[in-house]
This record gives C-alpha cells, sequence and structure tokens, in this order.
C-alpha cells in the first residue's frame, strides 16, 4: 500500500515542479519585458562651450555665491517678462531659436497664463567673471553664471472656462550682470 501512494505522489510533485519552472519563466519574462520601458537618461554636463570665457574676461577665484534676494529679483524680472509676452529679450545669445520659442509660447500658451514665483529652493553660482563692460568704456562689469531652482505656479482657464493651477519645479539658469565691479 505503501508503494502506491508513492507512485500517486510522484506525479503530483513532478506537476507541482513542472508547475513552479513555469511560473518562475513567465515572471522572469515579465522583467525581461518590463526592461524595454526603460529609458536612458543622460545626466547633463555643461559642454566646454558654455563654460569658456569671453574673450578679455577674467575668472572670479574664489566664486562669490550671490545671495538668494539676488536671485530672486532676477528670476522675478524674467517672469515678469514671460508674463508681458517679452521673454525673448531675456534669452541668451547662444539660446537656440528664440523665435520658434517665442512662437510655440504663442500657440501652446493661453493668453490670459500667468506665471507666479511661489519659492526659491536653491541657487548656486556656477560661473563669475570680470569682463570690460561694452555700454560704458573704461568700466567693468561681474558676470554671474546661476542656478535657481524655484517652485513656480502658473494659472490661466481653460477652454472650458474652468480656473486652473499648476505647480511645479524648475530650474532656471541665469547670467546677472552686475554694473559694478572692482578692477
Amino acid at each position: 500500500m505503501n508503494s502506491s501512494r508513492a507512485e500517486t505522489g510522484r506525479p503530483a510533485a513532478a506537476f507541482a515542479a513542472g508547475l513552479l519552472v513555469l511560473v518562475l519563466l513567465g515572471s522572469l519574462a515579465g522583467v525581461a519585458d518590463a526592461r524595454q520601458f526603460r529609458s536612458l537618461r543622460i545626466i547633463a554636463t555643461p559642454d566646454a562651450a558654455s563654460t569658456r570665457l569671453p574673450d578679455g574676461a577674467r575668472p572670479v577665484e574664489p566664486l562669490v555665491p550671490l545671495t538668494r534676494a539676488q536671485a530672486r529679483a532676477a528670476l522675478e524680472r524674467v517672469l515678469a517678462a514671460w508674463n508681458d509676452g517679452d521673454i525673448e529679450r531675456y534669452l541668451g545669445e547662444g539660446f537656440y531659436d528664440p523665435n520658434r520659442l517665442g512662437d510655440n509660447v504663442d500657440a501652446l500658451v493661453r493668453r490670459d497664463a500667468r506665471l507666479y514665483l511661489q519659492a526659491i529652493q536653491g541657487v548656486q553660482t556656477l560661473q563669475q567673471y570680470v569682463e570690460d563692460d561694452p555700454a560704458r568704456p573704461g568700466r567693468q562689469r561681474l558676470v554671474s553664471r546661476v542656478s535657481v531652482t524655484a517652485r513656480t505656479q502658473i494659472e490661466f482657464e481653460t477652454a472650458a472656462g474652468s480656473f486652473t493651477r499648476r505647480s511645479g519645479i524648475n530650474e532656471f539658469l541665469l547670467r546677472i550682470v552686475h554694473e559694478e565691479a572692482a578692477r
């Protein structure tokens, strides 16, 4: 009798082992499929052109960090220009296709949209240099490249007429020019 139980137990054990192998293979196949959906995100680093100093400029060593108040004032000017539809005035010389940005903002952003600064989360001075002031011969100015991480909010009315607010955290790379610089 014992031998008959052992014989009926073997097919059940073999079935359970086979089922376990199938479950494991199925779970591994799911892992392999999930890997296909990952995307590679390159970590942004400055290229050589963005860190190069203009001709005749002298680097400032050590860097003199800008205060939150200075960064806030500069960022508020930029956001006010965005709200007035004049953001192109604040784009740097190296900004690729500023006219396209203006056209896209006009086409994609509602006319009544307003962008507000809610909070400055971080300010980091990336680069500073002293250069001759082209507007005032014989004078120099301090130029700071600053990264400002800020929480902003855009407010607008949808096409259906409902008031909408969207908050987000953004990084702004600002070039702040200080008119007076020590020689």
